[in-house]
């Protein structure tokens, strides 16, 4: 089980085996996109409360009805369906979550988030031959596994499955047989996100036993206020402890108003392109884009700006006491080339190439024919010998006269 932050572990697991001990209790309202996840709220018609249920086959019936998601009674939203919905849809979950929502995602709608889940996913590939709980011994197995098996063997073809990293902090709950993280679960902003990196049913389990791991964590994360809703009045109630994640204080989101500098502490007024990226300041969520955090320790700290479609932006601060910092950053879309290849010059190269050169001959100077003996001896010659062919001829082609 990965154990990130040490101590936190153990009272998130204590307080897991009292609630699943306690129930049932009041039930909760939740909005569901596709069925991968396994949960069947027919199944809890005593403690839940199905607010909006759309088919996973589309993206675009989640984009039409994400406010019926992210409205305010909605305690938990399922996403079980097709990675089709859009970036904002995306974003406007994740904003919902950090206000204090449960979200339980299954492959592969689990690709279109990031920095919110409990896992860094990096691709995907075939899976395992079985999953088995992390540690079975621990609290939080007994509780959750309670009366079903601690191993789950795969049962046909292996579906897809992301390759995740669990991240600092987190809990998992369910590993495949390569080790990698199945099922696990970890805190973002006030919410919890549940994160299967795989389809659960039916490729390992009965959709029964999937559904009950998935209706016993989300009733092991909800927080009380959940059992004051309107939902259907259920047959026993029973008020139990709400699990807990110790985190560091976190700073005052104040949005753009008057400062609350003090004088031990500043604040810092963060920017975004494209506006309404989640802020992160030293890991903890502070709000979106644009906004005002307040109660910020002097000095430098680390500032972490995430949006669905986006690459994180990541640069440091450097918070003076009582004053308002400036922090500014641009995140460049997914697969976007963020600026045009620059050109490089092409060098000129001379190359030397060594070449012998053999000087010219120096011209000897020509005698004037008149002045050379043999030549005159041979003019003569010839026209001598022209005289000759030429009278013989005229002999030849004059006729004789008639006497």
């Amino acid at each position: 089980m990965s154990r990130g932050r040490g101590s936190s572990v153990i009272p998130v697991a204590l307080v897991f085996a009292l609630f699943i001990i306690a129930l049932p209790v009041s039930g909760y309202n939740v909005a569901i996109y596709g069925a991968n996840s396994g949960f069947d709220p027919a199944l809890h018609t005593d403690s839940v409360n199905v607010v909006r249920s759309i088919p996973g086959g589309t993206g675009a019936d989640l984009d039409s009805n994400i406010d019926l998601f992210t409205r305010p009674d909605v305690d938990v939203i399922i996403l079980g369906g097709e990675a089709t919905f859009s970036p904002a849809t995306a974003a406007k979950i994740e904003a919902a979550v950090a206000g204090g929502k449960i979200l339980l995602v299954t492959y592969p709608s689990n690709r279109m988030f990031s920095s919110s889940l409990p896992a860094s996913n990096g691709g995907t590939t075939a899976g395992g031959q079985y999953l088995e709980v992390s540690d079975p011994d621990s609290v939080v197995t007994r509780a959750v596994f309670s009366q079903l098996p601690i191993r789950f063997d795969l049962m046909g073809t292996p579906p897809e499955k992301e390759q995740a990293i669990a991240n600092a902090g987190t809990i998992t709950v369910l590993n495949y047989d390569t080790g990698m993280p199945a099922l696990l679960y970890g805190k973002y902003g006030k919410g919890y996100v549940i994160e299967w990196t795989t389809v659960p049913s039916p490729s390992y389990m009965t959709q029964a036993e999937a559904d009950t791991i998935n209706h016993r964590m989300i009733m092991g994360l909800l927080p009380e206020p959940a059992a004051t809703k309107s939902t259907p009045t259920p047959k026993k109630t029973i008020v139990t402890p709400r699990i807990t994640t110790p985190v560091a204080t976190q700073p005052v989101i104040t949005g753009t108003g008057t400062s609350t500098a003090t004088g031990t502490t500043g604040e810092v007024m963060v920017y975004s392109s494209p506006t309404g990226a989640s802020i992160l300041i030293d890991g903890v969520y502070c709000g979106t884009t644009p906004g005002k955090v307040a109660d910020i320790p002097a000095g430098n700290h680390i500032l972490r700006l995430t949006m669905s479609g986006y690459h994180d932006y990541e640069g440091s601060i450097y918070v003076v006491a009582g004053q308002t910092t400036q922090g500014y950053g641009t995140l460049q879309p997914i697969g976007q080339i963020t600026a045009a290849p620059t050109a490089v010059p092409t060098a000129i190269i001379t190359i030397l190439v060594p070449v012998t050169v053999t000087p010219a001959a120096t011209p000897e100077k020509k005698e004037d024919i008149l002045q050379n003996s043999s030549v005159i001896v041979a003019l003569i010659g010839v026209v001598t010998a022209l005289i000759a062919a030429g009278a013989s001829i005229f002999t030849h082609v004059k006729p004789p006269k008639k006497e």
